[in-house]
């Protein structure tokens, strides 16, 4: 697990994405961030990474300000289907 903790940021901060990067020793497009939250995703697509928004409701608007996600699913389950 990584946490901002480490980092005294939040997301979307790039430092927070950056820091995540680093603890994996991965590169940003090796790199996804899943969250049903579209400021999380909006930053790790902004900061270079990949990113699933599972939107746990069909009214639940994305606001993406011209970032999109990678992948938009509706639950864990449909996100490991579509990861395969």
């Amino acid at each position: 697990m990584v946490s901002v903790d480490e980092v005294r940021r939040f997301k979307p901060d790039p430092a927070v994405y950056a820091h995540l990067r680093h603890r994996l020793e991965s590169e940003p497009g090796d790199t996804w961030l899943i969250s049903s939250n579209a400021f999380d995703v909006i930053g790790a697509r902004y900061a270079g990474l990949h990113a699933a928004w599972v939107r746990r409701s069909p009214e639940a608007p994305f606001d993406p300000w011209g970032i999109e996600p990678d992948l938009t699913v509706t639950d864990l389950e449909a996100l490991a289907e579509r990861l395969g």
